[in-house]
């Protein structure tokens, strides 16, 4: 445990020194009112980059089951503060959580859930859009990336802006995303349907996740439909090894990096540990529209996983400890065993 904790605190005078460089501030906004729900967001600019062309955007949707999870979160705030460094406008959003316990939503199904975080990413795409030349960003160079259920949120939403959903209407006409980066993320098919389907070719995507994954599938599985006790219902989902098939039958250009043995645990690693994946994969897929598809696999001696709190401040310590927190507020923070942390 002591090794753990000098890794913390190695990591925390690292990340200040390298925020010290910079000039990243972070702004909240409104972005919509739904019912009771006020949404938030949160914008991380670095001003000390001089603004010579429009800034391209990142939009990351946290996970946590559509029933937990925040905008907040150190390792998310590290994931967005290496993009702001970059020179994007980084966004973190907030949506309404389907499964939280004790919602007034009233949904009755999983499918509802996903739609209605797919339709708050909607609304959080169409406020950046409204702020164009406020902000000074380039409308045809928004990423989107999540982990978990954020992930599904970005991947399901690509897919029903490529099959015309009517809900996506609201976007401009002909707007898509430059770029998905997904940790751990699947879709899920439409009832009764046994492939999924692309009316049109969807964009770039670097696809991370592990190959032992209990949560989301890597290729193809049944999880239950409904949220009402007693209906065995099931949906099918399909993960990142099912999208990476389709896609090069497709040729979508699009990059996977299989973690080998490691379980749901790259929902959240990719945020702090691979860097220099998405910095490629920008700078390959989205800004030189390299037209290739890559399979990477990385083996570690011991796979990571989720298997016990000492493994996940291992694996993901900004993650955990920063769980609802600003990165300001976790160096005051005790290091302590964090509790009730739902994934």
């Amino acid at each position: 445990m002591k090794k753990i904790l000098f890794s913390i605190f190695g990591l925390i005078a690292f990340t200040a020194a390298v925020m010290a460089q910079s000039d990243i501030r972070r702004n909240t906004y409104v972005y919509s009112i739904k019912g009771a729900d006020t949404l938030y967001l949160d914008t991380y600019i670095d001003h000390s980059i001089t603004v010579k062309t429009p800034r391209p955007v990142m939009i990351y949707v946290h996970g946590g089951g559509f029933s937990a999870g925040s905008r907040k979160n150190v390792g998310q705030e590290i994931f967005n503060r290496h993009f702001a460094e970059m020179g994007f406008v980084s966004v973190s959003i907030n949506y309404r959580l389907g499964m939280a316990p004790g919602n007034s939503y009233n949904l009755k199904s999983v499918d509802q859930v996903v739609r209605m975080a797919t339709e708050d990413l909607v609304s959080a795409t169409t406020f950046i859009l409204s702020k164009t030349n406020e902000w000074q960003i380039d409308p045809t160079g928004i990423m989107i990336s999540g982990g978990s259920a954020g992930a599904i949120t970005c991947l399901t939403l690509e897919n029903d802006i490529c099959n015309h959903a009517n809900y996506t209407k609201i976007l401009p006409k002909g707007f898509n995303y430059s770029g998905i980066i997904s940790h751990a993320g699947g879709i899920p098919l439409p009832l009764k349907a046994d492939t999924l389907a692309w009316k049109e070719k969807p964009c770039p995507m670097l696809l991370f996740h592990g190959d032992n994954d209990f949560a989301v599938p890597f290729y193809k599985g049944d999880v239950p439909l409904s949220l009402e006790e007693g209906d065995k219902t099931t949906l099918t989902w399909v993960g990142s090894k099912y999208l990476h098939q389709q896609f090069k039958e497709m040729k979508v250009p699009h990059w996977i990096y299989v973690a080998k043995g490691a379980d749901h645990i790259m929902a959240m690693r990719p945020l702090t540990n691979n860097n220099e994946e998405t910095d490629k994969f920008y700078r390959c897929f989205i800004k030189d529209k390299c037209q290739s598809y890559v399979y990477t696999e990385w083996v570690d001696e011991t796979p990571a996983d989720m298997g016990s709190v000492d493994q996940m401040l291992k694996y993901v310590p900004f993650y955990i400890l920063g769980f609802g927190k600003y990165s300001e507020e976790l160096e005051n923070m005790p290091i302590e065993k964090p509790k009730n942390i739902v994934f």
